[in-house]
């Protein structure tokens, strides 16, 4: 009889702390196990942008002769927060793209392209993350090589007559759906889209070769943003990223949105605001 009345008190207990909880943060229980918090997408992204305000992107592909090109392979590069682990960089190629005209290889190559600013806003069911692109000098710069049995820099309608590239208002935006993640609240990676354009109208002009080249760059520049679009996406989409995020969400949630020792269970986001499905333990 003893056992069953201690039983009770203590499942009382439970209850009664449940109570508690919901009464300090404010919440209303979305079941009798569950309770629901919406917060401000804008205050979310706020979160997120201080969480990613570490990451640094920088993308190139102009390296030392070697053969019948400069590409150096892997020398895009993104690299995470200290937050996230000292030194972590993601590192990913950016093909070379040349044309061959008249005995001459003609390419362009990026020339250290870095991020110059990084933001999140809130939409309607998403946030984006901008990441502004920025250089000291062009964007594209050309080199030309013979196409013989030892390549090297073209003595006539070479480097000299390849215009430099200039890559105008370039960005990434990266659309992000919050999601579940290890009972906290990450993201999934729903698009990203490289934008800007590249000023190729130089390349036209020039007598011979220059029909080509402007093909030539215009192919560059999607296969760039295509290339660049799925490396950011393949990173940002790794677990151990939506790990890091979550626990830099965590602490949002636990500080700022007054929401501690509970678990996310469920979340969607509507209108601008993302509504939080809790329940206690991690």
């Amino acid at each position: 009889m003893r056992l069953i009345e201690n039983s009770g008190l203590r499942n009382y207990s439970k209850k009664l702390l449940l109570i508690v909880l919901l009464l300090i943060t404010g919440a209303a229980p979305a079941t009798a196990q569950y309770l629901s918090r919406t917060v401000s997408g804008g205050d979310l992204a706020r979160a997120v942008t201080d969480a990613l305000s570490g990451t640094r992107i920088h993308l190139h592909n102009l390296g030392q002769q070697k053969g019948a090109s400069y590409h150096a392979a892997n020398a895009a590069s993104v690299k995470w927060p200290l937050s996230f682990g000292p030194g972590r960089r993601s590192s990913f190629n950016i093909p070379e793209l040349n044309r061959d005209i008249i005995g001459r290889r003609y390419a362009y190559y990026i020339d250290h392209v870095r991020s110059d600013s990084l933001s999140v806003s809130a939409e309607t069911e998403t946030l984006t993350l901008t990441i502004k692109l920025a250089s000291s000098g062009p964007a594209l710069v050309g080199r030309c090589l013979t196409l013989s049995k030892a390549p090297r820099p073209c003595a006539a309608l070479g480097d000299a007559v390849l215009p430099a590239i200039d890559w105008l208002d370039a960005r990434i935006d990266v659309v992000m759906k919050p999601i579940v993640f290890e009972r906290s609240l990450a993201f999934s990676v729903e698009n990203v889209s490289v934008g800007g354009r590249f000023d190729v109208g130089k390349s036209c002009s020039i007598p011979l070769i220059g029909g080509r080249l402007c093909v030539l760059v215009e192919q560059q520049s999607v296969r760039v943003r295509d290339q660049v679009a799925r490396e950011i996406k393949a990173a940002l989409d790794q677990d151990s990223l939506k790990r890091e995020t979550a626990t830099a969400v965590r602490r949002y949630l636990d500080e700022i949105a007054s929401i501690p020792a509970l678990g996310v269970r469920k979340v969607s986001m509507t209108a601008g605001s993302v509504a939080i499905t809790l329940a206690l333990g991690r």
